[in-house]
């Protein structure tokens, strides 16, 4: 099947192992994990401390993380998203901000709950010891590393951000503007931390001198984080949830985690022949996409929190009955106007790496916005989340406003099983609500559409923003945004609406790391979008 659009890469194929990422470092040094004996979790490990000094404006040691970790047969889910304070409370929050969470400072920054998921990880299945997992990324930031194109984009991005919240900071801005490309930037304080980690483990970051130095400095910017609250471990483990589509089993994160609303998008789409509706009349078939969307995130909106406060029973969602009803309420010619899918923002980072035993990692830690909160660690080279941006002010609300609470988070790792219920694809795409919908085209290009991988990841995307707001990126389409805007969508075209206050755009269509497991090989895939690649072994 031809691809309809100009694919300038092709996949990369492998027999020992595989690691991809947004980083070409981080990618580099998983495959040298895989070379040197070590297994996936060694490898995801040792990335993810690569992608916090690498790509600092999307990951930090004082943000989350969420993953799936595949071996023999089973898969586990890990929860890695931090609590709010124990001080937070939703009359404290309305009395300060009234009506609306702010979306950065000192009141948006969780318990942070990446590094007790990676130390989770590591704990139950690494085989190499944590310390040496971790001085890649220590020797990097303290040498220094080159900046990329792309990273220096997004950097520039979140600058305000750090302006705003961490004035007099040099930490990461270097005679105070952001690293050009090719600029060599350090951060020996993070170098230091990150060793500590390696020696320590918990204790170096969940206690002592990091801990105090993080509550104090959110607590004088009118943050409402206590000592005591890091006490706790953030992390869980957790069966993912599923769903079906054409034979292949989806694998998602519950919530906090809105996987909900991939699942339910395709079981949607399910109902229509997509892969004719597709050869036919492409504009049709996206027009479908975007109201199944819509449709998926209207009901994680309502549903989807924290379970310990609200069972919300999302397997109700993919019933049969429910799904007829709620395909039946696509217009096939009008778009809808459905509530807003929430925070269009967002800057994560992915990585996925399979081993020669075929186990393997999907992965995505994040600070949220381009650099989160806004609020650096002094002393740590830490920068902390702005996730409680996410938290509804409405009393009674799934998501509202609470102590000891994980948001409703937007961060999803995936995994794809296939009719014979093995590992098929590890998979995922960073990009704030882009996510779930970037992870949804992805399965529809390969499954309906017959693209090989790269193809799927490359190929152009929608994206529903809020209401009748739309995406797109350039399509080889011309008319694709005159048919969208005649049948009621209100259209923005890529790159239109980005701003210079730290937020990525409405129109960023995401960035997806990919592998592709086979009888004997491995196949992986980069997206374009960012800087990265995949490395065989």
């Amino acid at each position: 099947m031809p691809a309809p659009f100009n694919n300038r890469r092709a996949p990369v194929y492998g027999k020992e192992g595989m690691a991809c990422s947004s980083t070409p470092i981080a990618a580099a040094i998983g495959r040298d994990i895989l070379k040197a004996g070590g297994n996936a979790v060694d490898a995801a490990v040792a990335m993810a401390a690569v992608v916090n000094v690498t790509e600092p404006m999307m990951s930090s040691l004082g943000g989350d993380m969420f993953a799936m970790v595949w071996q023999n047969g089973k898969v586990h889910g890990l929860n890695g998203s931090g609590r709010s304070g124990s001080l937070m409370t939703l009359e404290r929050v309305r009395e300060k901000y009234g009506n609306s969470m702010p979306a950065a400072g000192a009141a948006t920054v969780n318990v942070p709950g990446a590094v007790d998921g990676y130390l989770a990880m590591h704990a139950k299945f690494g085989s190499m010891k944590l310390a040496d997992l971790i001085e890649p990324a220590a020797a990097l930031i303290e040498g220094g590393f080159p900046v990329g194109v792309k990273i220096a984009q997004v950097w520039e991005l979140g600058t305000p951000i750090l302006k705003k919240f961490s004035q007099g900071s040099t930490d990461f801005l270097p005679g105070g503007r952001p690293p050009a490309p090719g600029d060599i930037f350090r951060q020996p304080d993070l170098a230091k931390v990150l060793r500590r980690i390696g020696r320590e483990g918990r204790e170096a970051f969940y206690a002592g001198e990091v801990r105090d130095r993080i509550v104090e400095t959110v607590s004088k910017q009118g943050g409402y984080l206590g000592k005591k609250d890091f006490d706790a471990s953030q992390a869980d483990w957790m069966n993912p949830i599923r769903g079906t589509y054409r034979g292949h089993t989806i694998l998602e994160m519950p919530p906090n985690g809105q996987g909900i609303v991939v699942l339910e998008a395709l079981a949607l789409l399910e109902g229509f022949d997509m892969a004719a509706i597709f050869r036919s009349d492409e504009v049709q078939a996206y027009h479908l996409v975007l109201e199944a969307i819509k449709l998926a995130f209207a009901d994680a909106c309502a549903t989807v929190a924290d379970p310990r406060f609200l069972k919300a029973p999302i397997e109700n969602l993919l019933k049969p009955a429910y799904i007829a009803a709620r395909r039946a309420a696509i217009d096939q010619n009008r778009s809808s106007d459905n509530p807003p899918a929430g925070r269009v923002f967002g800057d994560t980072t992915y990585l996925t790496v399979v081993d020669r035993n075929r186990m393997a990692v999907s992965l995505i830690t994040s600070i949220s916005r381009p650099f989160g909160s806004g609020v650096v660690v002094p002393g740590t080279g830490i920068v902390l989340s702005d996730r409680l941006a996410d938290f509804e002010m409405t009393a009674g609300h799934p998501n509202a406003v609470g102590p000891g609470k994980r948001v409703r988070h937007t961060i999803l790792p995936a995994m794809m099983l296939g009719p014979d219920g093995q590992l098929k694809l590890s998979f995922g795409c960073m990009g704030g609500n882009m996510q779930p919908q970037g992870q949804l085209q992805i399965l529809l290009n390969l499954i309906d559409r017959g693209m090989n991988l790269q193809q799927a990841l490359d190929a152009p995307r929608v994206r529903v923003l809020d209401g009748k707001r739309i995406s797109l990126e350039p399509f080889p389409m011309p008319d694709l945004g005159k048919r969208l805007a005649a049948m009621g969508h209100e259209v923005v075209w890529d790159g239109a609406t980005r701003t210079g206050d730290g937020d990525l755009g409405d129109s960023f269509e995401g960035s997806a790391q990919a592998i592709l497991l086979g009888t004997e090989s491995l196949c992986g895939a980069s997206d374009p979008r960012l800087d990265g690649i995949a490395c065989p072994v």
